[in-house]
């Protein structure tokens, strides 16, 4: 078996197909495997598999796998996984510098344009398209910062509070009513903040797309069965049954400027917090995301 073969390697490592774009036609592939390595000692891998395909074949390949166990034979893999990661945020930081000249100079040139020149449209969409490049480029640095193990005592409620003053005048202009619902006000966690702060963020930033002007969203935060449970509920169109199971793959969105890797991230950083996301949603009358921690001695 040749792995150099793309359609043996489709057929070997992925299982589901579906189209997430029409024009152009692009198609994505997944998979989804548990490796079993035994050498001085079992480790077990997760194994993801995404090929994205379009009229004239593979144009992409993504792999990423995450460890069920460490050990002190691979510390060593750990520590070049850290390495990796700082080198992506350093990367992140090189793109962002261009990317921001190159939009100081569209900016300059739309400006001085006419309104009727057909060339300011070209602009328009150049500007557009810097723009979700940077916040692409924005979220790989959110992934490569998953790579940080630090923690410290977080306040979860405390929290939200500080990424709901983020969204304050959005929820205004809107007309969004907004309730903080604190079962218990002493809830907290072992974490990195700023990663919890992270899902927060996509998540409340998702409610607010999808609810209407006068709408409303709850975070509602407690202990349920020696777990910490936060939900991100909102009164928007909710999410159609048909993209339902792709909701947290990679790249995958249904908004014209998303990168779709908001709520992928969301769902690395949870699970590397030893926690599990998802959602229910009723079309049409809104969406619940709910996210659980694991309550540890230190937590109680």
């Amino acid at each position: 078996m040749s792995f150099g073969d793309s359609n043996v390697y489709e057929d070997f490592f992925t299982s589901r197909s579906y189209k997430v774009s029409e024009d152009p036609d692009v198609f994505v592939k997944e998979g989804a495997h548990t490796v079993v390595l035994e050498n001085k000692g079992c480790h077990t891998f997760n194994v993801n598999t995404i090929v994205v395909k379009n009229k004239k074949g593979v144009s992409g390949v993504i792999v990423y796998c995450e460890g069920e166990g460490k050990s002190e034979d691979n510390k060593g893999a750990s520590e070049s996984l850290s390495v990796i990661g700082e080198l992506a945020a350093s990367a992140v930081h090189e793109i962002k510098n261009p990317l921001f000249s190159i939009r100081g100079f569209l900016q300059i040139l739309n400006n001085t344009l006419s309104e009727s020149d057909k060339r300011k449209e070209y602009v328009k969409i150049m500007i557009s398209e810097v723009d979700r490049l940077e916040s692409l480029v924005k979220d790989f640095l959110m992934l490569a910062k998953t790579q940080n193990d630090s923690k410290e005592l977080v306040w979860v409620c405390e929290l939200v509070r500080e990424v709901v003053e983020l969204y304050k005048n959005s929820f205004e202009k809107k007309k969004i009513q907004f309730r903080l619902q604190a079962k218990d006000e002493s809830v907290f966690l072992w974490a990195n903040k700023d990663q919890l702060e992270q899902v927060f963020i996509n998540l409340l930033q998702n409610a607010l797309e999808a609810v209407e002007e006068g709408g409303s969203i709850d975070v509602i935060v407690s202990k349920k069965e020696e777990k910490v449970m936060i939900q991100v509920k909102d009164s928007g169109r909710g999410i159609s049954p048909e993209v339902r199971d792709k909701i947290f793959t990679p790249f995958f969105t249904t908004k014209k400027n998303g990168t779709g890797l908001g709520l992928f991230i969301s769902k690395r950083i949870v699970e590397n917090h030893e926690g599990k996301i998802y959602f229910s949603s009723d079309e049409g009358k809104g969406t619940i995301f709910s996210v659980e921690f694991p309550m540890r001695e230190t937590d109680r």
